[in-house]
């Protein structure tokens, strides 16, 4: 990176990846205020997930969303309290529940993900379909080394 008084942050790719995420996450959050959808942007990804998934463990979640066990678990009873998700318990192990999507949930997902889908295509419009498919191949090429520094 070179000398201390020749750093400039703006050079530095995690400043833009960082800046992108909060910026993109601020923008749909206020999409779903507006619309009256009582979710952030954890939430909606956490219902995701589950949509994809199916019925998992909330170890799979926090595997999945790669946040903390404490993060996770009140994402989650928040989902709860809302009727989007619900508990159940694991047939193969009484001890641990698992998340499903419940009704309220499914519908949530229909309402919100054309939001989120038309957002990250107005975001992504203008850029040619080859950058998207370079930063794509960087970014998980980033997110691979980070994993295997753990």
């Amino acid at each position: 990176m070179g000398e201390l008084k020749d750093f400039k942050l703006e050079q530095v790719l995690g400043f833009y990846i960082n800046r992108v995420s909060y910026l993109m996450t601020e923008e749909i959050e206020k999409r779903f205020a507006k619309a009256g959808l009582n979710i952030v942007a954890q939430d909606f990804a956490i219902l995701v997930r589950l949509l994809n998934e199916g019925v998992v463990t909330q170890a799979r979640i926090i595997e999945l969303m790669m946040r903390d066990k404490t993060t996770i678990t009140r994402r989650i009873d928040g989902l709860v309290k809302k009727g989007l998700v619900a508990r159940v318990v694991n047939p193969d192990d009484r001890r641990c529940m698992n998340i499903k999507l419940t009704a309220e949930g499914h519908a949530m997902l229909e309402t919100a993900f054309p939001m989120a889908s038309g957002f990250q295509n107005e975001l992504v419009q203008g850029v040619a379909d080859d950058d998207k498919a370079i930063a794509i191949k960087v970014l998980k090429k980033l997110a691979a080394t980070l994993m295997d520094l753990k």
